[in-house]
């Protein structure tokens, strides 16, 4: 059931004061508050209202995500329960969300989605290597990317986030068809940033499994559109497993995606 939604100026935990809501989904609600232990510093609040058991697993999630750094990740700085409730509390990251970017000005330079897809693959690579248990992002999308005022990108929402590899939450036109199933492995991350390219270089969401972007942009170069078409592929391998179909990791994936970037150099 979903929580009471919290005021302005509202103070939880004798610490963080409420500023504004800043969004409402299906993971909770998000807000702007202050740390009034940290001088006041600005931070982002998510109020979520799973229930008490669900959020007894994420809770044990939060506790390796609140360890891990890495400059283009939105850090988790504290997590913890007030009265049956669970928030997570993470570092405010100014700018605008790649969702909005292309809403404003609409696809984006095919270097430019490549140089962005690296960046994400490379932070995926990190949480895909963490010890004991691989990290799977389970929700990149362009809501879940922020670009920073000095054109850096941040990837944030660790809401279905998993150490490990049960599939929770699903986002139509990004999430794996495996997901539907229940299984996450580090080739479901790839197939979502193939979703996300899809969506930078045509500005619409990718309807289908291996939708080619030039049905929608016809100068995107073959090998970009190759790339999306194969990091989308619905199935990850056929003929019981001989034909590898999509990539089956992100460094197959960053492989590919540096030839790309190979070629397309000069566009």
């Amino acid at each position: 059931m979903p929580a009471l939604l919290l005021e302005n100026f509202q103070l939880i935990k004798n610490r963080y004061r409420i500023i504004r809501l800043v969004s409402r989904g299906g993971e909770g609600y998000l807000y702007l508050a202050q740390d009034a232990l940290n001088n006041n510093r600005i931070c982002v609040m998510k109020q979520m209202y799973h229930s008490q058991e669900e959020l007894m697993g994420i809770e044990n999630d939060y506790q390796t995500f609140s360890g891990l750094y890495h400059q283009n990740i939105v850090q988790v700085l504290d997590f913890f329960w007030d009265l049956d409730t669970f928030y997570v509390v993470m570092n405010f990251i100014a700018g605008e969300t790649l969702k909005e970017n292309i809403k404003r000005s609409g696809p984006v330079q095919e270097i430019k989605v490549l140089n962005w897809s690296l960046k994400i693959a490379h932070v995926l690579r990190f949480l895909h290597n963490q010890k004991p248990n691989p990290i799977f992002h389970a929700d990149i999308a362009p809501e879940n990317i922020m670009i920073t005022p000095s054109g850096d990108l941040v990837l944030i929402d660790f809401g279905i986030a998993r150490a490990g590899y049960e599939a929770v939450g699903l986002r139509e036109n990004y999430s794996a068809p495996e997901q539907m199933q229940g299984i996450l492995d580090s080739s479901s991350d790839v197939y979502s940033l193939g979703a996300t390219m899809y969506r930078c270089l045509t500005g619409q969401d990718q309807m289908a499994p291996e939708a080619d972007p030039r049905e929608i942009v016809k100068n995107i170069s073959p090998k970009t559109a190759e790339l999306v078409k194969k990091s989308t592929a619905k199935d990850k391998t056929a003929f019981f497993g001989f034909v590898k179909k999509r990539h089956a990791n992100i460094d197959e994936f960053i492989d590919d995606l540096k030839e790309c970037l190979t070629g397309s150099s000069s566009r």
